[in-house]
């Protein structure tokens, strides 16, 4: 699967290119939770393109990155971003404890095999602080449009519903648990707006077909599914 992944990387990162869509999305989604007045201690797991590592240099934190893609890590230090190559994710965490207020882990849990999932998680909650908070984002398997996201990468091992991932963070110890969608939609034009309010009603289609059927109704529907967990 690594080498799969090294691949995908090499074939499809230019050797200066930043998905730019994906500033405004974390901005609208994501900023809120750095806390402005402060300078926070910020962990990026799983850097990929280096956008979020990008946000928070911009937001004004100390931020860093650790990623186990020799290809990612060195597209991002190109870019002059604050990231090193680890070999073992948890390893590392496990010691760096108690060390950041905010770590950031996007697109990276369905990447992990069920087996090593609770000792990933119980990693990343034991390296943030006190009043630390984790934010969580992942493919959304209720959403018609979820399966999309998750088998278009091929090295996807794990899949997750807003109930499933609710049941996990709350095993290994997160509380406090607020689930979103991902806005995917920044822009505020009258193509998006219409979007939205097409997008509207075919939820409530897809909610009312569910209700007919007697399956289960899920409150989010957004392709992708976000989580903010304290610890």
């Amino acid at each position: 699967m690594q080498e799969i992944f090294e691949k995908y990387i090499e074939n499809s990162f230019d050797s200066n290119h930043q998905a730019n869509f994906k500033f405004s999305q974390f901005e609208l989604n994501y900023k809120k939770y750095f806390n402005k007045s402060v300078s926070l201690n910020a962990l990026d797991i799983g850097v990929g393109r280096g956008e979020m590592l990008s946000c928070m240099k911009k937001w004004g934190h100390n931020y860093h990155g650790i990623d186990i893609s020799p290809s990612t890590v060195n597209f991002c230090k190109k870019l002059d971003l604050s990231c090193e190559l680890v070999d073992d994710t948890e390893f590392w965490l496990n010691n760096h404890q108690k060390q950041f207020d905010i770590i950031t882990c996007l697109d990276v849990l369905e990447h992990i095999p069920k087996e090593h999932l609770i000792n990933f998680l119980k990693s990343i909650r034991n390296s943030l602080n006190k009043d630390g908070i984790a934010i969580f984002q992942v493919p959304n398997l209720q959403s018609p449009f979820g399966y999309l996201h998750h088998f278009n990468d091929i090295t996807h091992v794990c899949g997750f519903v807003e109930h499933s991932l609710n049941q996990v963070l709350l095993s290994v110890g997160f509380n406090n648990l607020s689930f979103f969608g991902f806005e995917e939609f920044y822009e505020k034009t009258p193509k998006i707006l219409l979007k939205k309010i097409l997008r509207f009603f075919y939820r409530k289609l897809i909610r009312f077909l569910r209700t007919i059927n007697a399956n289960p109704n899920p409150r989010i529907l957004d392709p992708v599914i976000s989580v903010v967990a304290y610890r």
